[in-house]
């Protein structure tokens, strides 16, 4: 029954290509037709499909942004952070979570599985932590709930925002109300904070003398400001015939009036808010600074939401900041200079890889139209053949349309690696109607009997080609993200192309193509055929000999293969590096700006003066924008910085630069940490394409060690980076979070503060009202003439508690305290170390150990990093102690991201051997035959082997993709010569005799489809252009195995068929 079944199947596939070559000749106007169709379905659709570097990353991520101002690290993660997490984790298909806690915000990052609806992820997410609200501690801001794609981590581009003549505060105001909200309005932008600048405050700045004279403390004022500056509606009063509004002066219209607001009547005597300090239109203690080229500005970062297009968003931020730039113009007199300037743009790198991946294209169609012209000697054959590219290309379009896919790096790369593989099947028609043509048959009849002879082995290798991907929907995660675009354009490309070969071609052959033979090319094919001839008869003489030896290379090779090295995706060149900065925990913002701006002259000492007009041709430096510190509000959510020690410096090198970001990233290294050796310098070279392969992660290797002891945690950590300082291409070691971060600690006699009528909380309040202002726990507000509203609260001046005895002088007052008491009278105050920030992963504490690669690939200094920590006295030491207690460190990131794909791959290219196979056995109607095939696969990783070994380029994932395509590759030029040796053998021709003529007659379209592929390939391969190198492993990857492919096929398979022959002869 089985075979029965088989039989039918290999009937109707014998059936239908015949048919469509025997119609399309009949009816040359159904082709022109399809062909006319088919151009303009695909032009519509390239119009209509989105461009971008990479594909739309679907799997759902959901970030919970959670704000209570001041509050200390260890109190957001206990109170804050754990319980969202506890409560969001409950949502339905969540794969895992990630959590930071920093002075003040909360930020929860939930990961669902692939097979969660994003708007089901959403709405799950959104309902919990709304949920847990209740259970926040009082004064906590409501949870915001936003998508989150952990491939678009790096900004696509920044709008800075400056001014020669307005100050830091009014550029603030200018970026946060006039620009960000109305950004945002463009479809697909997240625009979430402003960096840089201050932050408009109305601070009344109080004198401690003058309070303490009076008998007052901070708080003193602040209730006496809030209270004769109530925010209340009135609403309206009715009478007679007429209703009025209600307005009063109830809000002060003037900051200036809020110097009169009576604090105290003292007998007959008001004692004003002017008496004891000055209310000033001001700004909060700045705690991030932003530098670019070396000044002081601000910065609008632009992230894309989850499925949204780079070069659209882009496009669209340029043309609406110069709207609004108008706009800002005519309404604040101020801005006559104002500038907004797009800089760090992404989509220029996007845009030119999408370029150079075209340009490979042509490239290797141009030399392809040259290997055909070649071969086939006449320029129409190879006119018609050459064709069939665009119109497979076209076919692709039309198909990623309709899947909803993106023209990207991928999807481009899939194409232009496919071109030499496109036209292989064109390749094979029409050079066997040629050779019919040559036999003097007429026009007509040679494109039948020549497409209708091939059209079955034609039809096999398409199949196989095509089952060769089916093994993409087993995969997950990256893997899936990056193959799936890149398996639908090649599918969608290679079935169209079948298409074209058994319907255009043999119509336009039967139309326009010469019946005289072309000398050139049948000059070259008996030649080729001659000197091939005796070295397939020799190859079968030694058939024995010739086998072991090809299993033997095969042997040595799949050995050698785990020893390329590997890595997650090949470093490519953006055009811009960061610097992660870190001084001396605790380093005051305004040293470590200092610190910075050496390092800035110290970098342009380097690559030369930031350049940003481009008129200093010597200079490799467009820009330098430097962030320092973190604002504890939304954009502590979007910035590497943990506390004001830190900073990052971004490099936009130009266009026209003499080296690439990794080669300057490398002088660098060198040169900083000698000027700067009490600082913590790392470097980040990825760019966009590996922050949106690693998911934001500065660095390649990152090794989590858990449990839940922070002092625990970072001593373990700590070793592990001084360990990994010790291999070979290991460099920036560093643990990621600082922990030992200077802290006072205020401890309040409760017994002493009541006997004096005080509470905690009038004592704490009025501290941190003395430091940091009331606006944190009691804020009033002041609305502008601009509309805008802006906080009011109560502080010292940043300078006057400069020391521990000036704090421990702060006056305190509470509700039943009858006069000032000093804070010392009832507390003391201690030095001691906190947090600064607290990370988790699946709610357990976490330390990251980041590690940079330089001069070797990631895959082998990890595996070095990881033999020498299980060999280290005191990681041994240490796990000893701490490993039964729960601690455990793994290497997660770019290596576990690398390891799952490589490991998910390897069974995908089983799968797609086994689904070959299958696919053969039905057209062959014979197990023995597909078996003889497919075992020319082994054989073909010999030249893949061989082709990354010589070029020095290690295993990767578009490495990966080259070998499940090889197993197609090899197996289509085995199947043309085994094809028609099966033929012969049904003809009575013994079996040496039947090998040899099939191997001789499919020389030449085995060569052919050979060299266009290499030839294709070869752009891509050397690295043209920028951002070239992402396709570079696979192109290499797949010229080796398209010349492995061709020697073993014309050289092993004789003999491997010859060996098996005697069983075919009754097939």
């Amino acid at each position: 029954m089985t075979f029965r079944l088989l039989g039918a199947l290999r009937h109707q596939a014998e059936v239908k290509p015949m048919g469509i070559v025997k119609r399309s000749i009949e009816n040359p106007y159904l082709v022109v037709v399809f062909v006319l169709g088919l151009i303009v379905l695909g032009v519509a659709s390239l119009r209509q499909i989105p461009s971008d570097l990479l594909p739309i990353f679907k799997t759902p991520a959901i970030q919970i942004l959670t704000l209570y101002p001041g509050m200390p690290p260890e109190v957001v993660e206990r109170d804050m952070t754990s319980r969202l997490e506890r409560w969001t984790g409950q949502s339905v298909g969540i794969e895992h979570q990630e959590a930071r806690s920093m002075l003040g915000v909360s930020v929860v990052k939930d990961f669902f599985r692939e097979d969660i609806d994003a708007n089901t992820a959403m709405s799950q997410v959104t309902s919990l932590a709304m949920s847990d609200t209740y259970y926040l501690p009082p004064g906590t801001l409501p949870p915001m709930v936003m998508p989150f794609d952990p491939t678009a981590s790096v900004p696509l581009c920044l709008v800075s925002v400056s001014s020669a003549t307005m100050t830091e505060k009014e550029l603030y105001d200018v970026a946060y109300y006039e620009m960000r909200n109305r950004l945002q309005s463009i479809r697909g932008v997240i625009a979430p904070a402003v960096y840089g600048g201050v932050l408009r405050r109305i601070l009344t700045y109080v004198d401690r003398d003058r309070m303490e004279a009076r008998g007052m403390a901070p708080l003193d004022v602040n209730d006496a400001i809030r209270s004769a500056n109530p925010f209340v509606p009135t609403g309206t009063a009715r009478m007679g015939d007429t209703e009025y509004f209600i307005l009063s002066n109830a809000m002060v219209d003037e900051v200036e009036e809020l110097n009169d607001v009576p604090v105290r009547v003292d007998g007959n005597v008001p004692v004003l808010v002017r008496d004891v300090g000055r209310a000033r239109d001001t700004h909060q203690i700045q705690s991030n600074i932003v530098r670019i080229n070396g000044r002081r500005q601000v910065y609008v970062p632009i992230y894309r939401q989850p499925g949204a297009n780079t070069l659209e968003i882009v496009d669209a931020v340029k043309a609406k900041s110069q709207q609004i730039l108008q706009r800002i113009r005519e309404f604040n007199p101020k801005a006559n200079d104002l500038r907004l300037d797009v800089v760090m743009d992404q989509s220029t790198f996007v845009r030119g890889s999408i370029t150079t991946l075209e340009k490979s294209g042509l490239i290797g169609a141009f030399l392809v139209a040259l290997v055909v012209l070649l071969f086939l000697g006449s320029l129409r054959a190879t006119v018609i053949v050459v064709l069939a590219i665009p119109l497979a290309i076209l076919g692709a379009f039309v198909g990623l349309f309709f899947t909803g896919d993106t023209i990207n790096a991928m999807t481009l790369g899939g194409l232009s690696l496919a071109i030499g593989i496109l036209v292989d099947q064109a390749i094979v028609v029409m050079e066997n109607i040629q050779r019919h043509a040559a036999m003097g048959k007429p026009r007509r009849q040679a494109a039948l009997d020549g497409a209708r002879e091939v059209a079955l082995p034609v039809l096999v290798s398409t199949l196989t080609f095509v089952v060769v991907f089916y093994p993409v929907v087993l995969l997950s995660g990256l893997a899936k993200f990056l193959f799936t675009p890149l398996a639908l354009a090649v599918t969608f490309a290679t079935l169209t192309s079948f298409i074209v070969a058994m319907s255009f071609i043999p119509a336009a052959s039967s139309t326009f193509l010469k019946t005289s033979s072309s000398r050139v090319g049948a000059n070259l094919g008996a030649w080729l055929a001659a000197r091939y001839r005796s070295v397939a008869s020799w190859a079968l003489a030694l058939r024995i000999p010739v086998v072991v030896a090809a299993i033997a290379m095969a042997a040595f090779a799949g050995m050698r293969i785990p020893h390329l090295g590997s890595e997650l995706f090949p470093p490519v060149d953006g055009g811009q590096f960061t610097i992660l900065v870190r001084g001396p925990v605790g380093t005051r913002i305004e040293r470590m700006e200092e610190i910075v701006a050496r390092m800035e002259s110290a970098v342009q000492e380097t690559v030369g003066e930031a350049d940003p007009g481009g008129e200093k041709p010597a200079s490799d430096l467009q820009l330098l924008i430097s962030n320092i510190g973190v604002l504890y509000d939304w954009p502590a959510a979007y910035t590497p910085n943990t506390g004001p020690m830190d900073a990052f410096i971004l490099v936009q090198l130009k266009e026209s630069r003499r080296s690439s970001a990794q080669e300057w990233a490398s002088r660098l290294r060198k040169v900083l940490p000698k000027e700067f050796p009490d600082v913590e310098i790392a470097f980040d070279t990825g760019g966009m394409m590996t922050a949106a392969l690693n998911f934001g992660l500065p660095s390649p290797i990152d090794i989590q060690v858990q449990g839940s002891n922070l002092a625990v945690l970072d001593e373990i950590a700590r070793a592990i980076a001084k360990e990994a300082r010790g291999v070979e291409g290991a460099v920036d070691a560093r643990v990621a979070q600082p922990f030992r971060y200077p802290a006072l600690r205020i401890e309040v006699d409760r017994v002493k503060a009541a006997m004096l009528g005080l509470t905690q909380e009038d004592v704490i309040k009025n501290v941190a009202a003395a430091l940091n202002s009331s606006v944190n726990f009691a804020p009033s507000f002041w609305i502008a003439p601009n509309g805008n509203h802006y906080s009011i609260g109560v502080q010292y001046a940043e300078n006057d508690i400069d020391s521990i005895d000036t704090l421990l002088d702060i006056p305190i007052t509470g509700k039943k305290s009858k006069e000032p008491v000093i804070l010392r009278n009832v507390a003391t105050v201690g030095k001691t170390t906190a947090p600064l920030v607290v990370s988790h992963r699946n709610i357990t504490r976490t330390v990251d150990v980041y590690v940079n690669v330089e001069g070797r690939d990631a895959g082998s200094v990890a595996v070095d990093i990881e033999d020498r920590l299980a060999s280290s006295p005191a990681i041994k030491a240490l796990m000893n102690t701490y490993g039964q207690r729960g601690y455990t460190w793994t290497m997660r990131g770019e290596i576990e991201s690398m390891r799952t794909s490589f490991g998910q791959f390897g069974y995908g290219l089983l799968i797609a051997a086994i689904l070959v196979y299958l696919v053969m056995v039905a057209q062959f109607r014979s197990f023995l035959v597909p078996f003889v095939i497919l075992l020319t696969v082994p054989l073909g990783a010999v030249g893949v082997w061989a082709a990354l070994e010589l070029t020095g380029t290690p295993l990767s994932i578009p490495a990966f993709m080259g070998l499940i395509l090889m197993v197609g590759i090899i197996v289509e030029y085995s199947i043309l010569i085994v094809e028609f040796a099966l033929k012969r053998l049904r003809e009575g021709v013994d079996v040496r005799e039947a090998i040899l003529d099939a191997a001789t007659l499919r020389l030449r379209p085995v060569l052919m489809t050979s060299l266009t592929t290499v030839l294709a390939l070869l752009p891509m391969a050397i690295g043209i252009g920028r951002g070239s190198e992402a396709n570079i492993p696979l192109a290499r990857a797949l010229i080796g195995a398209v010349l492995g492919g061709m020697v073993l096929a014309l050289v092993v398979v004789p003999p491997l068929f010859a060996l098996v022959g005697p069983l075919l002869v009754h097939l």
